[in-house]
């Protein structure tokens, strides 16, 4: 598989580690909603598990707001945190020492090719990163990836800004997204930089598509769960 490269968060992100737990909630449609359909999903597909521990890869932890709250809500869930951005998982790591967390939560800086094959997972999620991903054969390698880390029947989330450029429908979307920025208080400055970035380093694809790379890498049994204007969430099986 090739080497899967997405947009370096320590040094040209669209919104800095510093600044993301702050300005997420703002620039993202129903991003807490979305964060909390999400444990609905993972915990309907591991409702089974509930008497034994669930091991879950989170791919693109971030600042570790998904590492923290799905730990405080589920005692017997333990979780590796992969990203390769320093400064992001040295928040991420504060957080999860504060809240006591440490045994349960580890963290691995880097790519999710640079992890070895085992263990595998109960349970995987990949939240807003591969539209960082140009399709050229590495969205479907992240996918594979992914898929070859999880144990049969093990869920998996994908949370994606989806569209063709250069549409109409997502044009108009991306219409509605800074109406609603303006309306959620981001800065003019801050919103001209969020639409260069999406000109310039993130690599949406239609929802066909998306279906398409997740049958192709494997996956099974494709649900939409969650829609916030351009922003689409899905669950799938390996």
């Amino acid at each position: 598989m090739s080497e899967v490269i997405i947009i370096d968060f320590d040094k040209n992100a669209p919104i800095a580690g510093s600044e993301y737990d702050k300005l997420a909630p703002m620039a993202l449609p129903g991003y807490e909603a979305m964060h909390q359909m999400t444990l609905a999903c993972l915990r309907s597909h591991l409702h089974k598990m509930s008497e034994k521990a669930a091991n879950l890869l989170i791919v693109g932890a971030g600042t570790g707001m998904e590492l923290v709250n799905y730990a405080q809500a589920n005692q017997n869930w333990c979780m590796l945190g992969v990203d390769p951005s320093v400064n992001m998982l040295a928040i991420a790591s504060q957080k999860i020492q504060e809240h006591n967390l440490s045994e349960r939560i580890k963290v691995f800086t880097g790519y999710i090719h640079q992890l070895p094959n085992n263990p595998i997972y109960d349970a995987a999620t990949a939240i807003l990163v591969m539209h960082f991903i140009p399709d050229d054969g590495s969205k479907l390698d992240f996918l594979e990836n992914i898929f070859q880390r999880l144990k049969p029947s093990a869920p998996f989330i994908l949370v994606d800004v989806f569209g063709e450029k250069g549409t109409d429908e997502l044009e108009a979307k991306i219409s509605m997204m800074k109406c609603f920025w303006q309306e959620a208080g981001v800065s003019p400055e801050k919103v001209s930089e969020l639409l260069e970035g999406l000109a310039t380093g993130v690599y949406p694809i239609p929802e066909t598509r998306v279906f398409e790379l997740l049958q192709q890498a494997g996956f099974t049994k494709i649900i939409r769960f969650y829609t916030g204007i351009w922003i689409g969430g899905w669950v799938a099986t390996k």
